[in-house]
């Protein structure tokens, strides 16, 4: 399970959850019509741009260990964050740029402290915790059994 599908299954909840995050704090702060209008334009971003760049992260980091990979990969994601917003911004003169760069920012944290989260022993030992529990098992036979 923890082969290359779930590579693509952690980094497509890393965008869901990260995307989620992003309009949150905005619901939080009284925006509501505005979180669901960064929410539909943020998550297809996170999909087609995020995960590739965060696969090309992964890939870039395989052979270190550690704190470098950790703090290299961090680098990778910030980086090419920026220059989604970067490089349209130099054909414009857009005075929102800073908004875009800040939410930019803030969307490729989320994503990496979450897909490093996903990553880790701690999650894959949670994982497993769960899906072998007696409880998660007889709730999901339950679930199974259920006629509509």
């Amino acid at each position: 399970m923890f082969g290359g599908e779930y590579i693509i299954i952690r980094k497509f909840v890393s965008a869901v959850m990260a995307c989620v995050l992003v309009m949150l704090s905005f619901f939080l702060t009284g925006q509501t019509d505005f979180a669901i209008i960064v929410g539909i334009y943020l998550f297809p971003i996170l999909l087609i741009y995020g995960v590739p760049a965060s696969i090309l992260s992964d890939f870039v980091t395989k052979k270190l260990i550690s704190f470098p990979r950790v703090i290299l990969a961090l680098i990778v994601h910030l980086f090419l964050a920026a220059l989604f917003v970067v490089i349209p911004a130099l054909f414009s003169s857009s005075e929102i740029f800073n908004f875009y760069l800040i939410i930019s920012l803030l969307s490729s944290f989320l994503f990496y402290c979450i897909d490093e989260f996903l990553r880790s022993k701690l999650a894959k030992y949670l994982y497993q915790k769960i899906l072998l529990s007696k409880r998660a098992k007889a709730l999901c036979e339950k679930i199974g059994d259920m006629r509509i």
